[in-house]
């Protein structure tokens, strides 16, 4: 007996499949959903991107602030004594690796320079770094501009150092130790070309740049005082720049580092830095206690010796442009402090904003603002 197979023949109507309709409706289904998929992801994006600029502003905040305080903390080094006189000095000096070798720059701890029309102000902060504490030595006879110092005791004074003369009524000047008289040890020299000195058990053989022939023009008297600065001192300016804070360095000079040939070595410290606010925190009546905060700049030594720290703020801006269709700006006018609470401000008062150089307007930026109080441990020490 053989099994028998029946085949079902399907009619037109069991083969026709999907039809144009459902076709177009599953597709219709998907493009809501793409539509859906695509507001999510752009939303969760937007987020995102508000976050990281966010955090890249506090980032670059931070940074800033911690370098403004870590070289403040150094301010004045080597330049403060009972006596004071260098403070406030204008102070001679010369650099043959410099484009333009001759320069000058007030001594003092800290100079803060207001900018105008609530401009970013600049800070230029000034210290030593000479293993040895001399602070004034004095001298037992006149110095003309160029010839030796004749010291009382040298003593702390190293080949290779820099040294300012200062003498109340004349400008500072700068000089490098080249050696002493071998017949007057304290007898220091700054004599123009090479020399050589003994550094760790090694011998270091240099050529003075910072010695000019014939001198820088001050001749002092028996009044005069030296001060060591050590062989690598600093005196740095920070300035806000394209929307960056910025470094430039006076000394020590590096010449490849000078890019714009002005006689500094440029370094950026932070993007997104677009305001720096500073004042000197003084203690005025003398009770060791800071009472004024202001930007005046001390007129004599008695006035510096009155700065006991430094007030200063940055202000950090977010790098994403966030002009929503109908959304307010995230960042208000600055009215009072905390009112609004997130408008840009710091202790001294309200931030003069300006829009950036694409010509946004700044509101539509987030902002993060950064402050410290730095004492000037050796302006204390020294008082």
């Amino acid at each position: 007996m053989h099994p028998q197979f029946h085949k079902k023949v399907l009619g037109p109507r069991g083969i026709r499949g999907m039809s144009l309709p459902e076709i177009l409706a599953g597709v219709l289904i998907g493009l809501i959903g793409m539509v859906v998929i695509m507001q999510v992801y752009t939303v969760s994006e937007e987020r995102k991107r508000t976050a990281s600029g966010t955090g890249d502003a506090q980032i670059n905040g931070t940074i800033a602030v911690y370098t403004l305080e870590k070289t403040l903390r150094s301010a004045g080094f080597g330049m403060v004594s009972p006596n004071n006189n260098i403070l406030g000095c204008n102070t001679l000096a010369y650099n043959s690796d410099r484009p333009a070798p001759d320069f000058n720059f007030l001594m003092a701890p800290v100079v803060i320079t207001a900018g105008g029309g609530g401009a970013p102000d600049t800070l230029t902060v000034a210290y030593g770094n000479s293993p040895n504490v001399v602070e004034g030595g004095a001298l037992t006879g006149p110095a003309a501009s160029g010839l030796d110092f004749p010291m009382k005791n040298a003593a702390g004074i190293l080949p290779g150092d820099l040294v300012v003369a200062s003498e109340t009524g004349l400008n500072c000047s700068l000089a490098e130790v080249t050696g002493f008289v071998p017949a007057s040890i304290n007898t220091v020299q700054h004599a123009v070309g090479a020399y050589s000195y003994t550094s760790g058990g090694v011998v270091v053989n240099a050529t003075s740049r910072f010695n000019k022939g014939g001198g820088l023009g001050v001749d002092y008297s028996v009044a005069a005082l030296i001060f060591s600065l050590g062989r690598a001192p600093t005196v740095v300016t920070y300035q806000i720049g394209n929307d960056k804070l910025q470094s430039r360095t006076l000394m020590p000079y590096v010449p490849a580092q000078d890019t714009d040939n002005d006689g500094t070595s440029d370094a950026d410290v932070g993007d997104g830095i677009v305001q720096m606010k500073a004042q000197y925190g003084k203690d005025t009546n003398a009770d060791s206690v800071v009472d004024a905060w202001n930007t005046t700049l001390p007129a004599t030594p008695a006035d510096w010796r009155q700065v006991r720290a430094v007030r200063v703020a940055i202000l950090a801006r977010s790098g994403k442009y966030e002009n929503q269709p109908g959304a307010p700006a995230p960042t208000a006018d600055c009215i009072a402090p905390n009112n609004p609470p997130n408008s840009p401000f710091w202790s001294g008062g309200c931030f003069t904003m300006v829009n950036p150089a694409d010509g946004t307007d700044w509101h539509f930026y987030r902002y993060r603002t950064y402050e410290t109080v730095v004492p000037l441990r050796n302006m204390i020490w020294s008082n």
